[in-house]
């Protein structure tokens, strides 16, 4: 029987440096759906944990597979849409956030209400994107 105790803590996100975390994400009050939310272990040598916000705006992280919640400690924390085509989270939450997040062992709540307005990150255009078609010059 001890076995099988194992087994099933090892399949729901048991690691010894791992934290379950869960939350929401709002923006201007309004839940945020399709929104990638990323906790970086500040320490150097670590894994992200990953989630993907559902149309409530909730997510829950996956460190590995098989393992679910992010590092122990202090983690950066990104927020971002660009995944789905285009950014509407301000580069605050992102590129630029400031964001933080200490992750404790066992279940961890965060839950980020996000103010637009800000400056948004809007990546270059592949090469080529705005050339002019062939035999055209660009004026």
């Amino acid at each position: 029987m001890p076995l099988i105790a194992l087994a099933t803590l090892a399949g729901c996100g048991g690691s010894k440096n791992v934290g379950r975390v869960t939350g929401t994400v709002t923006l201007d009050g309004q839940p945020l759906p399709d929104a990638l939310v990323t906790f970086s272990p500040m320490k150097e040598g670590g894994s992200s944990g990953l989630g993907k916000t559902d149309s409530a705006g909730a997510y829950s992280l996956t460190y590995s597979a098989g393992v679910n919640g992010a590092e122990i400690g202090e983690n950066r924390v990104t927020i971002s849409t660009i995944t789905q085509g285009n950014e509407i989270v301000p580069m605050e939450y992102n590129t630029q956030t400031k964001l933080k997040a200490e992750v404790k062992a066992g279940p961890n709540t965060f839950d980020w209400p996000l103010k637009g307005g800000g400056p948004i990150y809007s990546p270059a255009p592949p090469p080529g994107k705005n050339a002019p078609p062939p035999g055209k010059k660009k004026r």
